[in-house]
C-alpha cells in the first residue's frame, strides 16, 4: 500500500490535534459550565423558596391560619416558576403539593401524577420529593408555623423546563462550535500542509535527482525560512559537487598529462637504444634516469598532498619563532636563487611566536621560494619579509617575475593548475606546490593568498598565522 504524502499526513495530523483540542476544551468547558450553572440554579431556587416562605408567612398571618385558597395560590406561584412546591404545617403534614393542582393547566405539557390522600387531614403526594430539595421554615411572629419545600419538576435536579432547554441549546452550541473548530483547523491544516510540503517535495526531488547522477538538478529556492535555507543549501552543495566532479575530471586529465610527458621521453629513449639508433651510453641513460626521478617527485608530491588533505600526516605543534622555519627555507633555496642569477633580499622581525610544525612550515615557505624562483627571469629580485600585524605573524614572498592575472590568483592553489604562461616557461613544476602550501597553512589556522604586485611586475605571496596568546607566550 502506498504511503500517503507529506501534505496528507500533515493535514491528518492537524485534524487529529484539532479534534483532541476541541474534545479537551469541550470537556473542560462543559464541566466548568455545568458546575457554575448548577450553582446558579441552586441559588435561584433557594431565593425562590425564601420568597415563597415570606409570602406564605404573610398569607398565614392574614388568614390567621391555613387557608386552602392561599395555599393553592402559593403553590401555583411556585409551579409557574417551573418548581414543585410543598407547604407543610408545623406537624410535618403536607398541606398542599403543586403537583396535585393539575399542573397541566398551570404549565402545559406537565402531567398530573399525584393523587389525594385525606387520611392525614391534608393532601399528601403519592410521589415523594426527590433530592435535591430546598427547605425553608415559615415563621409568623418568630413562631414556626410550617415550612416550604421546593424541588424541580424534573426529579434529580433543580432545573426547570427553561433550564433544561437552555442547557440543551448550550450543549448543542458547544458541539457545533467544536465541529466547526475541527473542520476549520483541518481545512487550514491541509492548506498549510500543502504550502509547507511543496517546497519539501522540491528539495526531495532535487536530492533524488542528485543521487541518480543528475548534477544539474537544483531546487531554485531563495527563501529565508528553514525550508528555503535547506533548499538553498542543497543547491550550494550540488554546485560544490558539480565543481568537485569537474575538478576530478580536470585532475585526471592533468595527472595524465604530467605522467605522459616523462613516460613518452623514457619510452622514446629506451626504444631508440633498443633499435640501435641511440647508444646506451651514460648520457642517454641519464635522460631515462632524469625522467624517472621526475616521475618519482610527482608521485611523492601527490602522496604528500593527499596525506595533508586527509589529515593523515600529523603536525608536531609547538611554540616557535616564525623566523626559524623561514630562515631555514631561505638558506635551503639560496643556492638555487643564486644559480638562477636572482637577487635575494631578507627582512625579518623578532617576536613572531606561533604554534606550529617547524618542518611543515619550512616546506611551505620553501615551496613559495621555489615558485618565485621558477617564474622570475634572471636579474630579478625575490624579497622575503617577516612582520607582526596585530595578532598575526605575516610572511611575504615578493618576486619580480611574470606575475599572475587577478582572476587566476585563487586558482593557482588548485591541484595541478598552472597558467598557460607558467606552462610555457618551465617544465620543472607540477602545479602541486601551492596546494601543499595552502593545506599546511590551513592546518596551522592561517591564510595564504597570491596577488599581482601593485608597484611593478611580479607576484606577492602572503601567509598569515595567528600568534601565540600572551599568557602562553609567558609560559614558554
Amino acid at each position: 500500500m502506498r504511503r500517503p504524502g507529506l501534505g496528507v499526513q500533515l493535514g491528518l495530523a492537524f485534524a487529529i490535534v484539532a479534534a483532541f483540542t476541541a474534545l479537551l476544551a469541550g470537556a473542560i468547558l462543559s464541566i466548568t459550565w455545568q458546575r457554575v450553572f448548577d450553582e446558579y440554579v441552586q441559588e435561584r431556587v433557594q431565593s425562590d423558596a425564601q420568597a415563597l416562605a415570606e409570602l406564605t408567612a404573610r398569607a398565614y398571618a392574614l388568614d390567621r391560619g391555613w387557608s386552602a385558597q392561599s395555599l393553592g395560590e402559593l403553590a401555583v406561584v411556585g409551579a409557574r416558576r417551573g418548581l414543585r412546591v410543598q407547604i407543610i404545617d408545623a406537624a410535618g403534614v403536607v398541606m398542599i403539593d403543586s403537583v396535585d393542582l393539575g399542573m397541566s393547566s398551570v404549565m402545559p405539557g406537565m402531567p398530573n401524577v399525584l393523587g389525594t390522600d385525606r387520611t392525614t387531614g391534608g393532601q399528601r403526594s403519592s410521589t415523594p420529593l426527590r433530592d435535591p430539595v430546598v427547605r425553608v421554615p415559615v415563621y409568623v411572629d418568630e413562631t414556626p408555623v410550617g415550612a416550604i419545600r421546593v424541588a424541580s419538576a424534573f426529579p434529580g435536579s433543580f432545573l426547570t423546563e427553561q433550564d433544561v432547554r437552555f442547557r440543551s441549546a448550550s450543549s448543542t452550541g458547544l458541539l457545533v462550535a467544536a465541529f466547526l473548530a475541527v473542520a476549520l483547523a483541518t481545512a487550514g491544516g491541509i492548506g498549510y500542509s500543502r504550502m509547507f510540503s511543496r517546497p519539501i517535495e522540491r528539495v526531495t526531488r532535487a536530492a533524488a535527482a542528485l543521487r541518480a547522477g543528475r548534477l544539474d538538478a537544483r531546487t531554485g529556492m531563495q527563501g529565508e525560512d528553514p525550508v528555503g535555507v535547506l533548499g538553498r543549501t542543497l543547491d550550494e552543495m550540488a554546485d560544490a559537487i558539480e565543481a568537485e566532479r569537474e575538478f576530478e575530471r580536470r585532475l585526471t586529465a592533468d595527472v595524465a598529462h604530467e605522467l605522459r610527458t616523462p613516460l613518452q621521453a623514457i619510452q622514446a629513449t629506451v626504444e631508440a637504444m633498443q633499435d640501435g639508433v641511440l647508444p646506451a651510453d651514460p648520457e642517454h641513460l641519464g635522460v631515462v634516469r632524469d625522467e624517472t626521478v621526475r616521475l618519482a617527485r610527482l608521485a611523492d608530491s601527490i602522496l604528500d598532498l593527499s596525506r595533508l588533505e586527509n589529515r593523515t600526516a600529523p603536525l608536531r605543534s609547538a611554540p616557535l619563532d616564525l623566523a626559524e622555519p623561514l630562515m631555514r627555507s631561505v638558506e635551503t633555496h639560496r643556492a638555487l636563487l643564486e644559480s638562477l642569477e636572482l637577487q635575494l633580499v631578507v627582512r625579518t622581525q623578532d617576536g613572531a611566536l606561533v604554534m606550529g610544525d617547524p618542518d611543515r612550515l619550512t616546506q611551505a615557505f620553501g615551496n613559495l621560494l621555489a615558485n618565485s624562483a621558477h617564474y622570475t627571469p634572471a636579474g630579478g629580485t625575490v624579497t622575503v619579509a617577516l612582520s607582526v600585524d596585530h595578532e598575526q605573524g605575516v610572511v611575504t614572498v615578493t618576486d619580480t617575475g611574470i606575475g599572475i592575472a587577478p582572476d587566476d590568483a585563487e586558482r593557482v592553489f588548485s591541484r595541478f593548475w598552472r597558467s598557460p604562461e607558467a606552462r610555457a616557461r618551465t617544465r620543472s613544476g607540477f602545479g602541486v606546490g601551492l596546494s601543499v602550501v595552502r593545506e599546511i597553512v590551513d592546518q596551522h589556522g592561517g591564510t595564504v593568498s597570491l596577488a599581482p604586485n601593485t608597484d611593478g611586475p611580479g607576484t606577492t605571496a602572503t601567509v598569515r598565522l595567528p600568534l601565540v596568546e600572551r599568557r602562553e607566550r609567558q609560559a614558554v
